[in-house]
């Protein structure tokens, strides 16, 4: 009984545990963004640097995703990088691309243009998330794939991007909270909900 009454404590224990070596393996590997944005006077001016520099991200949500299935963080992020940074990196791309359009649209005849781009920009983001929540050779045709499964599950994306969007305001406002108690946790919603959302690629 004394055994059975330890359990929970020690399950809670141990995944608490678990999420702070994630934050801490996350932080560490996003580090360039972090230092660059921590020494950067004028974030917002420089967004596209930024935005380039956040390709970084990519391997360290991989790595995460990777250790939420039992492995360990940095032998998933040694295995995922070079595919991981591909996507980062060309979502980051893509991203750049849009955003600057979107700006130069506001306010001329093209202004009827914004949705569209707005939108994809999202898609940019969920298919992102979910290429980087797989572990299998990246073709045109996967990223089809996942966007369209993406689109598909509309709800578990939308779900995700709320997600992500709290997490990246407490790492803006409050990074302690957001990089060292956060992170782990939302990342894990996130992997939990994208998982659904490429299932069909697994069968």
């Amino acid at each position: 009984m004394r055994l059975l009454a330890r359990l929970p404590y020690d399950t809670i224990f141990a995944t608490a545990y678990a999420f702070l070596k994630t934050n801490l393996a996350l932080v560490a590997a996003a580090l360039p963004l972090l230092a660059a944005f921590a020494f950067s006077g004028e974030p917002l001016a420089a967004w596209p640097f930024f935005v380039a520099l956040s390709a970084v991200l990519g391997p360290a949500v991989a790595a995460a995703f990777g250790s939420f299935t039992g492995g360990s963080f940095w032998q998933s992020y040694r295995k995922r990088f070079g595919r991981s940074l591909a996507v980062g990196a060309a979502a980051a791309f893509a991203v750049i691309v849009l955003a600057t359009d979107f700006r130069l649209a506001l306010g001329t005849p093209f202004g009827a243009a914004t949705p569209m781009l707005a939108l994809l920009v999202v898609l940019v983001v969920v298919t992102a998330t979910a290429l980087l929540a797989l572990d299998t050779r990246l073709t045109w045709r996967l990223v089809v794939a996942a966007a369209y499964l993406s689109v598909r599950k509309w709800y578990l994306s939308l779900a995700n991007l709320a997600v992500l969007g709290v997490l990246a305001g407490a790492v803006v406002t409050k990074p302690a909270i957001g990089l060292f108690l956060l992170a782990g946790p939302a990342l894990y919603v996130v992997w939990a909900n994208t998982r659904h959302i490429v299932a069909a690629l697994h069968s």
